[in-house]
This record gives structure tokens, sequence and C-alpha cells, in this order.
């Protein structure tokens, strides 16, 4: 059974916040079991990877609470206590605007469709794309 898991983001949209969650969600689960982890972060999912971003997005889309509500950010950053590696796509960087310099201190660096591809055929990992 592989023991690593490879999870490309490129769906999770900050514009629809209530899909941005969950890769984060499956990301933790999945470190929590001893596995190891890394997401790579395409198309405007990179956004989510802005310092401050996250903060600003519910994932309950609002039907809850405003005291049980929980930020994208408190999924990413539970995902990263679980020792989560978090990259993002430098193409997707300047396609968006995005200054690498902004990015959160949780990610790990930058990497693009070479790295997942190389994850994906590589039979010790398992794939997963939101």
């Amino acid at each position: 059974m592989a023991e690593r898991l490879a999870i490309l983001v490129w769906a999770a949209d900050p514009a629809a916040p209530h899909l941005c969650a969950t890769p984060f969600y499956f990301a933790a689960a999945a470190a929590a079991m001893d596995v190891e982890v890394e997401m790579y972060f395409t198309a405007r999912s990179v956004e989510l990877l802005v310092d401050g971003v996250a903060e600003t997005l519910y994932a309950d889309g609002g039907g809850v609470a405003e005291t049980e509500r929980r930020t994208v950010a408190g999924f990413l950053r539970e995902a990263h206590r679980f020792g989560v590696r978090m990259y993002a796509c430098p193409a997707a960087l300047q396609a968006h605007g995005v200054n690498a310099a902004t990015l959160r201190t949780e990610v790990s660096g930058q990497a693009g469709a070479a790295a997942f591809i190389g994850r994906t055929l590589d039979a010790g990992w398992r794939t997963l794309s939101f």
C-alpha cells in the first residue's frame, strides 16, 4: 500500500469558498493516518496560498451559526500542522499576478506540472484531484 499522497488542487477557486476547504480536509485526514502528503496548487487555487486570502473565506457557505463557522485558513493550518507540504505552481502564480513573496509561511515552495506528474508516475504515490 502506498503511504504517500499527492493532491492536485485546481478547482478550489476563492470565488467559490464552499469548494476550498475539502482539499485541506482530505490532506489533513491522510496525514493524520501517517501518510506523507503533498498538495500542488494551480489555476486560481494558488490564490488560496496568498497571505490573508484564506482568512476571508468561509467553508460552510453561511448556513451555520457565526460562532461555529470555520475559515478556509483554519483547514489550511490544520493540514500544515499534520505535516502536509504545499506547493504553488510558478506558471499559475504568474498567470494570476501573484508575487511569490506574498505566499503564506505554510507554503513549502514552488512546484508545477512536472513535479505533480512525476508523483503520478511513481508507483509509490497515490493521487487525488480537487
